[in-house]
């Protein structure tokens, strides 16, 4: 449980902040937060398959890896990356009057 706490910790903060708008955008559909690890997963895969004729392959690239990357993860991992996604786009949210 620690080996996997400390390899969750090292990948953490780079790939929660590398696909952290697409998990965002999953979480703001989903209505729920934090977003269950299951229920963030299809709706990334929804995003995936809805865009998958509208943007260029780079981008559609970045919502398969944040699903690939939300997959490795425990449940109490998808929470917490909930709370840091929430944390690092809270300007955004702000801005935008948007609630989770």
């Amino acid at each position: 449980m620690i080996r996997q706490k400390q390899s969750y910790l090292k990948k953490k903060p780079q790939e929660t902040e590398f696909y952290g708008r697409e998990i965002l955008e999953a979480i703001q559909l989903t209505n729920k937060f934090p977003t269950p690890k299951k229920v963030l997963i299809d709706i990334l895969e929804e995003m995936i398959q809805e865009q998958l004729d509208l943007i260029d392959k780079e981008e559609l690239n970045h919502y398969i890896h944040a699903k690939k990357y939300v997959q490795t993860l425990t449940e109490e991992e998808v929470k917490n990356v909930c709370v840091e996604v929430k944390d690092l786009y809270e300007d955004v949210l702000k801005e935008f009057e948007i609630k989770l």
